[in-house]
């Protein structure tokens, strides 16, 4: 009995550490569409973090500021075996679709933004 109190204790810790995907591809969607690569780093991991620049979040930004005001994700689908989630980013006039994948520590290892 206390091992399997134990087990769920420990799955439970589990589930309340891993980040919730659409809530962190959004806030990095927003971050992006706010023109913002300070706040766009920090979700990303190691690797991705040191491909973040001014230009390429500029260049992404004014795409998404051409379909007009941005306002949120649909899911599209998901790959729970890679930790891959493809979303619809909604914006005024248009759409682009949304592709992120967690690493095991729930900070993004990809995210790739293109037209829906």
């Amino acid at each position: 009995m206390r091992g399997t109190l134990a087990l769920a204790f420990a799955l439970a810790l589990a589930a309340c550490s891993t980040s919730d995907p659409q809530s962190t591809a959004s806030a990095v969607t927003r971050a992006v569409y706010q023109d913002d690569p300070a706040a766009v780093a920090p979700y990303f991991d190691d690797a991705l973090q040191a491909q973040v620049s001014r230009a390429s979040v500029g260049v992404l930004s004014d795409r998404m500021h051409a379909l007009g005001n941005y306002t949120g994700l649909t899911l599209l689908g998901m790959d729970t075996g890679k930790h891959e989630y493809t979303y619809r980013a909604n914006f005024s006039k248009g759409t682009m679709d949304v592709v992120v994948r967690l690493d095991s520590n729930g900070r993004l290892a990809a995210y790739r933004a293109s037209p829906g």
